[in-house]
């Protein structure tokens, strides 16, 4: 078995934040798609997605996600509320963070923008375009093994 040292394992690590079964589904498969050496590790709730992050970071850092990506519509505490609550935590004020919404980009974008997202993605309702975008997202924000031996190649 092999193992990776503590900077590969947090340079290749993805939060997902979200609440729809088949949203989460679809976005698992496209970081398959991505590369094996991605981890993405799945929360259903806002509440839930804190506690992680804040345990990660103080008890085990090597857990720290380099890519977090929130919808906004979540259970037991909404997106935004969320994501300023990230923000405030100082081991994730540089930590990408994607919001995946279905919300009305206009209304929301700015707000979740003064909120320190980094960027705003509408969900596409194709399915194929969804993946897609998914996939370029990971892709520019993470450097999968994948990609690194294509570049060599």
């Amino acid at each position: 078995m092999e193992t990776r040292g503590e900077a590969d394992m947090t340079a290749n690590a993805i939060l997902l934040v979200e609440d729809s079964v088949a949203d989460v589904y679809l976005i698992q498969r496209a970081v398959n798609d991505c590369g094996q050496d991605i981890h993405l590790w799945t929360m259903a709730d806002g509440a839930e997605a804190l506690q992680f992050l804040r345990i990660a970071n103080s008890v085990a850092p090597v857990l720290t996600p380099a890519l977090i990506l929130l919808d906004l519509l979540l259970p037991k505490m909404s997106g935004t509320q969320l994501l300023a609550e990230i923000r405030q935590l100082p081991a994730y004020q540089a930590t990408p963070i994607i919001i995946l919404s279905r919300m009305d980009k206009e209304r929301e974008e700015a707000v979740c923008l003064q909120l320190g997202a980094t960027a705003y993605v509408q969900k596409a309702s194709n399915f194929y375009t969804f993946f897609d975008s998914i996939k370029a997202l990971v892709k520019h924000w993470l450097r999968s093994e994948r990609a690194r031996e294509e570049e060599q190649s």
